[in-house]
């Protein structure tokens, strides 16, 4: 489907189940829809009832660009700007509109989300960071107050996720992960569950 935010239009992929409780906003890197383990994370969600919009943060213009000048991926603050406008796209849609929205990202987009939140606290109710470069984040996340989820099982983002932990103030946990990729995805993929489905639903009552 097409996510209009502003003058753009983003591609992105909406899993609804009956009666929805609330909507996570799974946040990709550019060109990476269609990855495998969102169909697991989707059907996770959806036995907590909560939809799941995949979308893609970079329109078709700027991902033909972005190999050659990486000008998008790692700006916490732009890719942050369309996670906002993400939302507010949520909260218009009649499929969604009233339902509490949660924010997950990978990697530079798990900065963008961490940036979002602190941005804009009052249309997200939940965040996840997955393996996430919080360094990106490092000026927001003092300020950030939505309950923060930090879970890795890669081993290079490991001492700049417990540095950003110490940083944030509202509800927040780290969670390690190890084992092999299929076993660590599965266990990622309960806990982020977890995680939105423990806080929206008391949004949600």
């Amino acid at each position: 489907m097409e996510v209009r935010t502003g003058k753009v239009k983003l591609e992105g992929e909406l899993f609804m189940p009956e009666a929805p409780v609330g909507v996570i906003l799974r946040c990709v890197a550019p060109g990476s829809l269609g990855n495998a383990s969102d169909a697991v994370l989707a059907e996770a969600f959806g036995r907590y009832s909560m939809a799941m919009l995949r979308v893609s943060l970079l329109t078709g213009e700027e991902l033909a660009v972005e190999p050659q000048t990486h000008r998008y991926q790692r700006d916490a603050e732009f890719l942050a700007g369309r996670v906002i406008d993400v939302a507010q796209w949520v909260h218009a849609n009649a499929a969604t509109a009233g339902l509490p929205i949660g924010y997950c990202g990978y990697y530079a987009t798990a900065a963008a989300v961490l940036v979002a939140a602190t941005q804009r606290p009052d249309i997200v109710s939940a965040v996840v960071a997955i393996n996430g470069r919080t360094d990106l984040a490092n000026d927001y996340l003092r300020d950030l107050r939505t309950p923060t989820l930090l879970t890795i099982n890669e081993m290079p983002v490991l001492r700049m996720n417990r540095e950003a932990l110490s940083l944030l103030k509202g509800e927040r946990r780290i969670e390690i992960v190890h084992g092999d990729r299929e076993a660590a995805v599965s266990i990622m993929v309960e806990k982020s569950v977890r995680w939105f489905a423990d806080r929206m639903t008391l949004v949600a009552a």
